[in-house]
């Protein structure tokens, strides 16, 4: 068993975690930072050109009806590559025990794990590593 500090978030109707450890910051960002680099959309946060990643695309999660004005952004880092990951809402940090998943679900290794939630819920845990 092993217990981590985690960001939960909301993607659509989906609750899912993200490990603080890889987290450098969360940063509230308009449409008009958004720019294209090769067709990819990027953001320059403090002289950096980070890659934004639309995780609704890759967990194949259907969007919310309702878009806002500013998109939330986790920035997440492995070594000195960094992305920007789109999220819904933020609901908190918390500590929760990772479940391992085995053979059950293997998207390009992008779920480290499952959690169980207070309330009952499952929330899958995000692998920060695999996203940048």
């Amino acid at each position: 068993l092993a217990i981590i500090q985690a960001l939960m978030i909301e993607l659509g109707e989906e609750k899912y975690a993200i490990p603080l450890n890889s987290i450098q910051t969360i940063e509230d960002v308009t449409p008009e930072d958004i720019k294209y680099v090769r067709t990819k959309e990027v953001i320059n946060l403090r002289g950096m050109v980070i890659p934004l990643v639309r995780l609704y695309d890759i967990l194949d999660c259907p969007p919310r009806e309702e878009e806002s004005e500013n998109l939330t952004v986790v920035i997440v880092s492995k070594g000195d590559k960094q992305a920007g990951l789109v999220v819904d809402n933020l609901i908190g940090q918390q500590e929760i025990v990772i479940k391992p998943l085995g053979k059950y679900i293997n998207i390009e290794k992008m779920i480290s794990g499952a959690t169980i939630l207070g309330d009952g819920e499952v929330a899958l845990i995000l692998d920060a590593n695999a996203l940048v």
